[in-house]
């Protein structure tokens, strides 16, 4: 019996962007996917195809309230910059790099040099070396 690995869904984080509000869970890429995503020059209906492959849910609403589906066609209804949005922030949480730091972070201080104390040599030192 082998071991059977189990897909990861990822529930996406907006905050603190433009799309804050917006939730959508993704399902992972696979090693294969995310190298074929870094060196595909996409289309754009290449690029909601990708998403639509993996997006398992969302809760995008539009004007009059209705959910949109996670169908082509429903993300096609949507703003190209939130689909690359949330195509991006899965590429972001599949590879388990960080977010980078606010642009506010402090940098904080250097650390204080350690003084080392320096002192002649000994006279004493130098007459007892032995001569090669």
């Amino acid at each position: 019996m082998g071991y059977r690995p189990k897909r990861r869904v990822y529930a996406l984080d907006f905050t603190g962007t433009e799309y804050e509000g917006l939730e959508a869970s993704v399902r992972g890429l696979t090693v294969g996917e995310e190298l074929e995503l870094n060196e595909m020059e996409f289309t754009p209906d290449q690029v909601v195809k990708a998403l639509v492959q993996r997006l398992v849910s969302w809760n995008v609403e539009d004007e009059t309230g209705a959910p949109v589906p996670t169908s082509f066609e429903g993300v096609c209804t949507q703003d190209g910059g939130m689909v690359l949005a949330i195509l991006n922030a899965l590429r972001q949480v599949n590879s388990g790099v960080p977010d980078p730091l606010p642009q506010s972070s402090p940098s904080g201080e250097p650390s204080p040099a350690v003084s080392i104390p320096m002192e002649p040599r000994s006279p004493s030192l130098e007459s007892s070396a032995v001569p090669a």
